[in-house]
């Protein structure tokens, strides 16, 4: 029964090879360029060397710190805030924050552009957990027309907690809630 069943799903040779005929050749060698693009493409950033806090209260004074210095415009100390990252700052710690810094640059000058300057009020939206091992901070940044949203997520593999994952977006709909 099970070996029928197969029989069904598997092409005879000679349709496949006709299939296979159809398609066209360079549909296949887009695939990986497609997919490079959409890697490159997202706003996420995942940390290598993120430094770790002791409490959900260390984590939340780092964003704290972050959204401080969003307020000011200061995108690095942003980083450098919600990474945890004190003290010497060796040249692939520093590549790294430039790569950061040059992409949320990038993207404030998109924002501005579509929903004006930044008005210099941030806000702590929400705070949410995921069982006892990952805490994400929902971050707005004003606009004139709109507002940018920061999430920054913490994970606790062990005792401690390590910045895990920053993501940005000027999608407000998945902030509204669900009406009854």
């Amino acid at each position: 029964m099970l070996q029928a069943g197969i029989e069904n799903v598997i092409l005879p040779e000679s349709q496949f090879h006709q299939r296979e005929a159809d398609m066209p050749t360079h549909r296949f060698r887009m695939i990986p360029a497609f997919l490079v693009a959409i890697v490159m493409g997202l706003t996420g950033v995942s940390p290598l060397f993120a430094e770790e806090l002791s409490s959900e209260e260390e984590c939340r004074q780092a964003v704290q710190l972050a959204m401080n210095a969003l307020q000011e415009g200061n995108v690095r100390e942003f980083i450098a805030a919600i990474e945890n990252s004190t003290g010497e700052v060796n040249e692939e710690k520093r590549l790294r924050f430039d790569a950061l810094t040059q992409k949320i640059h990038q993207e404030k000058i998109k924002y501005a552009a579509r929903y004006g300057e930044p008005l210099g009020k941030v806000e702590l939206l929400k705070t949410e957990k995921i069982s006892d091992r990952f805490i994400r901070y929902t971050v707005l940044e004003y606009h004139e027309r709109s507002a940018a949203v920061f999430r920054i997520t913490y994970y606790r593999p062990r005792e401690n907690w390590t910045f895990h994952f920053l993501n940005w977006t000027d999608d407000l709909n998945p902030l509204f809630e669900k009406a009854p």
